[in-house]
């Protein structure tokens, strides 16, 4: 009878028995779970007809990875089915499985999540070449973080004091309630600066692309312009920006679509850890978000792709763009080679504009005195002078109208 007891007490804190309720919300989160594993496989059965898509680029082996630690979340969260047949969870090899998979999962959607940013971040707006060798180097190295993590809980940090790494964790197994710092600094960390960082690079790519984030006179410039008036942007983009404008507005989607979906779960995980009691349908509801991941990936991959343009016609992403002074009458929108050229009728009068038409030096100084006899010869100012005065004054008209927009200036 001391055995049998001593053996209750030893499995019992190991064991989570469901109730009605627990069974349904974890066949609910199961269920999500379900319908990522359906996205991903949908989105497997068109992978061949839109990896040709993204040539010159090594994108596509980003979202392979992505993709592929997504079906490790929707994996671990399928094996939730197990504990609802029996009606309870147990430590053991199955368990310890689900926390590895569901670790494994997290992190690498985390990881490979902040990799497209970086990814992207180089090809438009560094312009930096990136090989072949490099992106090999890249996957090795980011799967075997995602495996170290994993394997340093029970390899590593794992006490006998504590008892298993992986284990029962609530109504499902993962790294157990013994390690709640690993918790924190092993997963939630990883996801929420993978979040915040991508979000950081997607912007600066969005406003570099659109031309509001420019280089001029080796200091980076941002500038802005009135509503109505983006088309001045343009000035500062190549074919490159422009073709990939509205790729970069959408994936700007990414992070947040992450953020949106990791705030709920840490929510009610923050709670748990400050002792504090989360009621069971709010921990259903943000798991079942969470569990979406896979789904919104893919959504989000499919509706990218629809603006992605051919990249094997477009210049190479290493081509270098043409930098323009935001002061300079180009970036103000002008192009002095159609105005015709101009002339001063007198300084000491309101000043006037008159076009004439280019001939050679000796016919335009003699109709200069003929038709304009208070300008003399060696006072009359060159064409190149009067036009730069007068793009100039127009500048200075944009300016005091509120036309320019603003601008900030800062050294590299």
């Amino acid at each position: 009878m001391t055995k049998l007891l001593s053996s209750t007490l030893t499995i019992l804190p190991a064991t989570t028995i469901y109730d009605t309720s627990q069974a349904t919300g974890v066949t609910a989160i199961a269920i999500s779970g379900g319908l990522s594993a359906l996205a991903i496989l949908l989105w497997l059965a068109i992978v061949r007809s839109q990896s040709k898509t993204y040539r010159h680029t090594h994108i596509f082996a980003y979202y392979v990875s992505l993709i592929a630690a997504n079906t490790l979340q929707a994996a671990g969260t399928l094996m939730n089915f197990q504990w609802v047949a029996l009606g309870y969870v147990i430590s053991g090899p199955y368990c310890s499985a689900q926390g590895g998979i569901k670790q494994a999962g997290n992190v690498g959607t985390a990881l490979w999540s902040f990799m497209i940013a970086l990814h992207l971040f180089n090809l438009l707006f560094l312009r930096w070449k990136s090989t072949l060798v490099a992106l090999i180097v890249t996957l090795i190295s980011g799967w075997t973080v995602v495996a170290v993590i994993i394997f340093v809980g029970p390899g590593v940090i794992q006490t006998t004091a504590k008892g298993p790494y992986f284990g029962v964790s609530g109504s499902w197994c993962w790294i157990t309630d013994n390690y709640p710092h690993e918790q924190v600094f092993l997963e939630y960390f990883f996801e929420f600066l993978s979040a915040g960082v991508s979000f950081l690079l997607y912007v600066a790519v969005l406003l570099r692309v659109r031309g509001n984030l420019v280089v001029a006179g080796g200091r980076w410039c941002l500038q802005f312009v009135p509503r109505g008036e983006s088309w001045r942007l343009q000035i500062g983009r190549d074919v490159i920006d422009a073709s990939m404008l509205r790729v970069a507005a959408h994936m700007v989607w990414y992070p947040v679509a992450y953020s949106v979906i990791l705030i709920p779960i840490s929510l009610t995980r923050l709670t748990e850890f400050a002792g504090h009691t989360t009621p069971f349908w709010a921990i259903v509801v943000s798991d079942s978000i969470y569990s979406l991941t896979g789904f919104v990936n893919v959504a989000l991959l499919l509706l990218t792709t629809r603006f992605v343009p051919d990249t094997s016609v477009l210049p190479l992403f290493t081509t270098r763009r043409k930098n323009i002074d935001p002061s300079s009458t180009e970036a103000m929108g002008y192009t002095p080679f159609v105005l015709p050229m101009l002339v001063v009728e007198d300084e000491t009068k309101p000043t006037r504009w008159s076009y004439v038409k280019p001939r050679s030096s000796a016919s335009d100084n003699e109709d200069l005195q003929q038709s304009h006899p208070h300008t003399s010869q060696g006072s009359h100012p060159s064409a190149s002078t009067d036009l730069s005065e007068y793009l100039h004054r127009v500048s200075d008209e944009s300016r005091r109208s509120g036309f320019e927009g603003k601008s900030s200036c800062f050294s590299v």
